[in-house]
């Protein structure tokens, strides 16, 4: 018997852009990639599949993508799950017998709403989309083995991105990671390969593990040798990977990785105070000084990158502006790829002690965790905090220190990094100095709409996205009103406290979740 026409599916990794920009971002680097390994979990040739990422394309508004549909499957951080409230309904009234499946962090910070919510709330890893398409479908719509499918993906971009391993082994306070409380683990060699010669080749690699060092160096080494062979097998240019402070412990592996064509590291700088590093409990970041282990990053031939993330529930403006005077000045390293405010994720022990020192605003919104947006009450005023929030992303009213910077940088290192490291860092530079020339959707720059943003969660607007790009069934309005972190008085939401429990009463329960390796 012949099976009737392919189920028609539709992957969308669900996203706000903090600055209401509606054309997404696609020169960013790096890219979600969510949707395309979820996509990898389908048979390839016998479903009609579409992924579509709105961080690179924009939000998806285009009606016809949501008719005869016959699965939509939504990934994305937290912060998100508004959007993806938002695309159920325009599912569910274009297609009404679509199955709409979610997952990732969003529905396991958020068990209770998103079951209301979606027919599936996977609070699992990739791996349970077959468990579902095979229960939806049949066994004939799965696939054997995960792998991105970069075929789905219209990025025209010189990188391509490849998973190692899974989750952390740090509990750092503000991160989503520590809230999941799952355990760290590495990938197969067979696996990681399989991922290489699956991407499209003669590209740059980018690794996106949150601790592409990991927790066992006979592991890291193993996988080094996987992607020193292939490197030097022509089938990509080389490689950046995210690594945490402990890395730079051991000397000999800035030699390993650049020996296998390592051409960048990105690490969680975050700061340069040590208090708020201990704060933030970073303690990988206080095993080397950490100007000392970005000196010799870059004097050892490969590039290094980072964030800083500022919190002005705990600094000061005068401190806050301090640090960024000292980055600014020091040329010895490099600028930071992103500035942000702290996030306090839900779950996290960030999120924790925000909520028993009553320290969120009022009306506080779960779209506006995005870390440009004041979500806790400041240390200074609150219209001072909001205009250095609403400079930070930009470093605006540094650009003579910027160009300066440049060129003190290139001084120092112009003999150790190759031209397209020096050119990839001091673009980066650039782009804060002159974001108005640079900026290619890349990262939040001044525009009309900006001037409209208080950058405080009581009063940033929500944007056009919550309202119904088409008509929308009367049952789904519900779908388009904010989910609240506060109340109008700063106490926590009702909601958001039922979630919270249920998720801490279920791990209890089931034990799941709780271990969390940090050796």
């Amino acid at each position: 018997m012949n099976r009737p026409s392919p189920p028609r599916i539709l992957i969308v990794l669900a996203h706000f852009d903090e600055t209401r920009n509606p054309r997404g971002r696609p020169d960013f680097i790096p890219q979600g990639t969510g949707h395309l390994f979820l996509a990898g979990a389908f048979a390839r040739d016998r479903v009609d599949l579409r992924a579509y990422s709105e961080f690179h394309d924009g939000p998806l508004v285009d009606e016809a993508a949501f008719a005869d549909l016959d699965m939509l499957v939504l990934t994305g951080v937290t912060a998100a799950f508004d959007r993806m409230q938002h695309l159920t309904a325009y599912a569910r009234t274009k297609s009404p017998g679509c199955v709409v499946v979610a997952g990732g962090p969003v529905v396991r910070n958020l068990p209770v709403s998103s079951a209301e919510t979606f027919d599936y709330a996977c609070d699992g890893d990739v791996e349970e989309m077959q468990a579902v398409i095979r229960e939806v479908f049949g066994e004939w719509a799965v696939s054997e083995t995960i792998l991105p499918r970069f075929d789905l993906a219209n990025w025209r971009g010189p990188v391509s991105y490849i998973e190692t391993s899974r989750y952390c082994n740090f509990k750092c306070s503000f991160c989503a990671l520590t809230a999941e409380g799952r355990r760290y683990h590495s990938y197969d060699p067979a696996y990681i390969e399989a991922q290489l010669r699956n991407a499209p080749p003669k590209k740059y690699v980018l690794f996106i593990d949150n601790n592409f060092y990991g927790n066992s160096k006979d592991v890291f080494y193993d996988k080094l040798e996987v992607i020193r062979s292939l490197w030097r097998e022509g089938l990509f240019q080389g490689w950046i990977a995210l690594v945490t402070g402990d890395f730079f412990r051991d000397p000999a592996n800035l030699e390993a990785v650049r020996a296998a064509g390592c051409l960048g590291l990105f690490s969680g700088v975050e700061t340069l105070n040590e208090a708020q590093l201990k704060r933030y409990q970073k303690k990988q970041n206080l095993v080397v000084p950490q100007l000392e282990a970005i000196q010799t990053c870059l004097n050892a031939g490969v590039a290094f990158q980072y964030g800083l993330m500022f919190d002005p529930s705990s600094q000061t403006i005068e401190a806050m502006q301090e640090e960024l005077a000292f980055i600014t000045g020091e040329t010895t390293m490099p600028l930071p790829a992103f500035l942000s405010l702290t996030i306090p994720l839900l779950g996290t022990p960030l999120f924790d002690e925000c909520v028993a020192d009553e320290r969120f605003l009022p009306s506080a919104k779960l779209r506006d965790m995005d870390g440009f947006t004041l979500m806790t009450r400041p240390l200074d005023g609150l219209e001072d905090v909001a205009l250095f929030a609403r400079k930070l992303s930009r470093l605006d009213g540094n650009r003579a220190r910027i160009l300066r910077h440049c060129l003190g940088f290139y001084r120092n290192y112009r003999h150790s990094l190759s031209g397209r490291q020096m050119i990839h860092l001091l673009a980066n530079s650039l782009r804060l100095a002159l974001p108005s020339v640079l900026h290619r959707h890349g990262l939040p720059t001044r525009s009309g709409s900006d001037e409209n943003l208080t950058y405080v969660t009581t009063t940033q607007p929500l944007g056009p996205l919550y309202t119904p790009a088409f008509r929308v069934g009367e049952g789904f309005r519900s779908h388009f009103a904010p989910t609240m972190i506060t109340d109008a008085s700063g106490a926590l939401d009702d909601t958001i406290a039922r979630n919270l429990e249920f998720r801490t009463s279920r791990r209890q329960r089931t034990g799941t979740g709780i271990e969390h390796s940090s050796s």
